[in-house]
């Protein structure tokens, strides 16, 4: 118990916001959202009415910046794990026993292009990933489809929002107390501080640096998650 709460006060958070850049320099007062694509329909009522929430921008039919929606898709399957449990050889049984685990998974990807006065200057994309657990005897599977569904959605909405008119999002990453110079921790605390001052490069080589020392599913993890932002920064 001792070893336990020791490692976990090895480490804490460190927490910070930050403004992503646009898809498009200049400021966009007003839009209106177009479909081109009918599976985008969903997606583009969902992109309307979140942008409407957020300040300095509106939706209206008429706005000369027009976000056109070429390719949306939203699958949504259901799926069956089976694993077969075995007990002890002191339990009086000879066969095994069955479980089955139900999941819905929701995933989705939407395409939209950003045009002013006509002329596209930007195209941007978004994807979203849902899951979720049930119980092999629930009698709601179609309900909780729809509610998979309906997060895709928002997810892709959401996403493309931010490209358009971002807002504040708040960073969190593992934060290492006095670890020794050298190792993997003390280059992940510098990779954090790199990237909470914005440079994102140095950020990025000082987290593979820590991966070369010691690679942990959460040194990896910091890596793609910094390769995310590299690639969304113009």
């Amino acid at each position: 118990m001792v070893l336990f709460l020791a490692l976990a006060c090895a480490h804490t958070q460190a927490t910070w916001e930050y403004v992503p850049h646009a898809a498009v320099d200049q400021p966009l007062p007003a839009v209106s959202v177009i479909v081109s694509d009918p599976r985008c329909r969903d997606v583009a009522d969902a992109l309307a009415v979140g942008l409407s929430t957020r300040e300095g921008i509106q939706v209206v039919p008429d706005a000369s910046a027009r976000l056109h929606l070429n390719l949306c898709r939203v699958d949504i399957r259901t799926e069956v794990d089976v694993t077969q449990l075995y007990p002890g050889l002191g339990a009086g049984l000879t066969g095994g026993v069955e479980q089955r685990d139900v999941a819905i998974r929701g995933a989705g990807q939407a395409v939209m292009t950003v045009e002013i006065e006509g002329k596209p200057v930007a195209m941007v994309n978004a994807e979203g990933h849902r899951v979720r657990m049930i119980r092999e005897t629930d009698t709601d599977r179609l309900q909780r489809r729809a509610t998979v569904q309906a997060s895709v959605i928002r997810d892709l909405a959401d996403e493309l929002a931010q490209k358009v008119a971002p807002t504040a999002e708040r960073i969190r990453r593992r934060w290492y107390r006095n670890p020794t110079p050298g190792t993997a921790r003390a280059l992940h605390n510098q990779a954090v501080d790199a990237e909470r001052t914005g440079d994102l490069g140095e950020a990025l080589r000082l987290a593979r640096m820590a991966v070369e020392v010691s690679q942990t599913v959460g040194s990896v993890g910091y890596v793609r998650a910094l390769e995310q932002r590299v690639s969304e920064t113009p």
